[in-house]
């Protein structure tokens, strides 16, 4: 079991640093990591509950019975484990979607980003339609060429005309890249100035954000993720300006966790302060400090 566990965290490092702004490797490694660590704990034996030091005492009893384990016995459960996560992970949008109809009600006037380019928030909101909700939905665009290709329940409008809007709007509704234990996440570039204009007006903020996004790590430094898309400057322009200026164009902002209201997750919504307590569902605290 060290084994696979040292195998693991070696493939999700390799993983990872092919992929440095996929923050997601690193989470569902650790999450078999933990399945692995249940798996071998439950095959330690019945009796009585032990004290809580005893799960991380090395005593000569644990070890004798480790010894007596059928690994081939663990190894067939711990598949079915990362079946049965691998489902919910691809449930994740249906649950989070089935949630619409506790969030939006009739006569609200709903603001979404990212339509789009996020197949939950499509699915969020198109079940929460389905169901008979009679609700406005205003969608920002990034670019002017989705102005045409919206949905037909949604009123496209581009970022700037956000402060002319939000007065008249009742909820905001933004998808989680990433989120983290303090309460903060990662949304699409343009959320950080929604979220201010939403809370000047005391809107709600609802931030879409399925279980295995979740990071047990605190992002202390955002600049090393490769957070950037590619330059929007014409080539003409970029090439006689090369050197001369730097022109920013960020794929995500970080929302503090005042901004939010609710993360909507796979079985229920939680308050920014408790996202901390969800690290012991799904991580394992040894595996975290090995990482």
């Amino acid at each position: 079991m060290h084994d696979l566990q040292a195998s693991l965290a070696k493939h999700c490092r390799r993983l990872h640093a092919a992929e440095r702004s996929e923050m997601i490797i690193i989470n569902i490694g650790l999450m078999i990591s933990k399945l692995a660590r249940d798996e071998v704990l439950q095959k330690k034996g019945g009796g009585e509950p032990e004290p809580l030091y005893s799960l991380w005492r090395d005593d000569d009893e644990t070890s004798e019975k480790l010894k007596t384990t059928d690994m081939k016995k663990i190894r067939k459960d711990l598949q079915a484990s990362i079946k049965e996560l691998s489902t919910e992970i691809e449930s994740a949008r249906e649950c989070i979607a089935s949630q619409s109809t506790e969030l939006l009600f009739n006569n609200d006037v709903v603001m979404v980003h990212s339509l789009a380019t996020s197949k939950t928030m499509h699915a969020f909101l198109t079940h929460a339609n389905k169901s008979g909700r009679k609700h406005r939905v205003i969608d920002i665009v990034d670019e002017e060429d989705q102005l045409e290709t919206a949905p037909d329940f949604v009123t496209p409008i581009q970022l700037y005309e956000v402060a002319s809007k939000m007065p008249e709007t009742s909820k905001v509704v933004l998808v989680a890249a990433a989120y983290f234990p303090d309460g903060s996440c990662l949304v699409p570039a343009g959320g950080h100035q929604i979220a201010l204009l939403a809370k000047r007006h005391c809107v709600p903020v609802y931030v879409l954000a399925p279980f295995y996004k979740l990071c047990p790590f605190f992002m202390t430094d955002p600049d090393a993720l490769h957070t950037f898309r590619s330059n929007p400057l014409p080539f003409e322009l970029s090439a006689t300006s090369a050197g001369l200026v730097d022109s920013l164009h960020p794929a995500f902002d970080c929302l503090q966790s005042d901004l939010v209201t609710l993360f909507v997750s796979n079985t229920s919504c939680i308050i920014p302060s408790h996202v901390n307590r969800l690290k012991e569902d799904y991580y394992h605290s040894q595996d975290i400090a090995d990482y």
